[in-house]
């Protein structure tokens, strides 16, 4: 731990480097062979939830999901060997709060003079968004596969799409079911069939005295 400690201070002597770290836009850790948190910028601090002097405690094993976390500690120890000099990989952390957080992780391995591992720098990217909307996506196309392979009953008179036993409008047909951002428009026939009915009513109102 010590050596680990002094290897990571002199890292940091380096000004550029130190200022680089800190303000990285996305979130940056040194971390000892074991996993224990070294070192982490403010970005990390805010895509995991934690306050710096907690996270420290902790090691990105306490943070990391369960299913994914075979799968990096298995990168990490081919890195150690020397089996690889750097992985990246999709993973998801737990936030502070419980909530689970998508991250894109990549990670190199600093060694000592004589090869010894010191410690790894890992570069986490928040993903979350992107997956949210993959995942969006993917029960969009799976809803209209689904429909695909049947019949959909539509009302003319009511505008409504029979999905599942309930009839829905078809605006929220488009929002809900196949995750279409919609807005207010009018087409060129829809302009003068308004404008027609416009013309309607100014006739048929009475003359006045």
């Amino acid at each position: 731990m010590m050596r680990e400690t002094l290897s990571t201070d002199r890292f940091e002597a380096d000004a550029l480097f130190r200022s680089a770290f800190e303000f990285a836009a996305i979130g940056m850790a040194l971390v000892a062979p074991n996993g224990r948190f070294l070192r982490v910028n403010r970005s990390l601090c805010e895509i995991t939830g934690y306050p710096e002097k907690e996270l420290l405690k902790r090691t990105f094993q306490d943070i990391t999901h369960p299913d994914d976390l075979n799968l990096d500690l298995d990168y990490a120890g081919r890195l150690l060997r020397g089996e690889i000099e750097t992985y990246q990989m999709e993973k998801r952390y737990f936030h502070k709060n419980g909530l689970i957080v998508w991250i894109h992780l990549s990670v190199s391995l600093v060694r000592a003079d004589d090869s010894a591992p010191l410690f790894f720098i890992a570069q986490i990217k928040n993903i979350t968004d992107r997956k949210k909307t993959e995942e969006e996506l993917r029960k969009a196309v799976a809803e209209i596969e689904k429909l695909r392979s049947g019949l959909l009953k539509i009302c003319a008179w009511t505008k409504q799409i029979e999905v599942n036993g309930r009839w829905v409008p078809v605006d929220e047909f488009l929002r809900d079911f196949l995750q279409l951002k919609l807005t207010h428009g009018i087409s060129d026939r829809g302009l003068a069939l308004y404008e027609r009915q416009c013309k309607g009513t100014e006739r048929s109102r009475p003359p006045k005295d």
